[in-house]
């Protein structure tokens, strides 16, 4: 296992322990994801120095933190996992834009 997803599995289980809500473990994976892909377009685009090479061990996103140890079918069956987990965000962001009043 890589570092990156050992540091991602505590801070989910961090997540589980104290809200005990799958919401918000939906949201929790969405936002680190959400960050990882700014933090590399970032790193990319506009922050080519070598002022930040430690943005080079920062992954791309979460499904590069999944691919980063080759275990055949659990990678397909995590990545399904995080396919689900976005779907449901998907859900939850329609179901929060409909109820709302303007």
């Amino acid at each position: 296992m890589t570092v990156q997803l050992i540091i991602f599995l505590l801070a989910l289980l961090a997540v589980i322990f104290f809200y005990k809500n799958f919401n918000a473990c939906v949201y929790f994976v969405v936002i680190v994801d959400i960050f990882l892909r700014i933090v590399t377009y970032l790193k990319l685009n506009i922050l080519k120095d070598g002022a930040f090479d430690f943005l080079g061990f920062i992954p791309a996103d979460v499904p590069s933190i999944i691919n980063s140890f080759d275990l055949g079918i659990f990678n397909e069956i995590l990545i399904a996992v995080y396919i689900i987990i976005y779907i449901v965000f998907e859900v939850l962001i329609i179901r929060q834009f409909v109820k709302r009043k303007y």
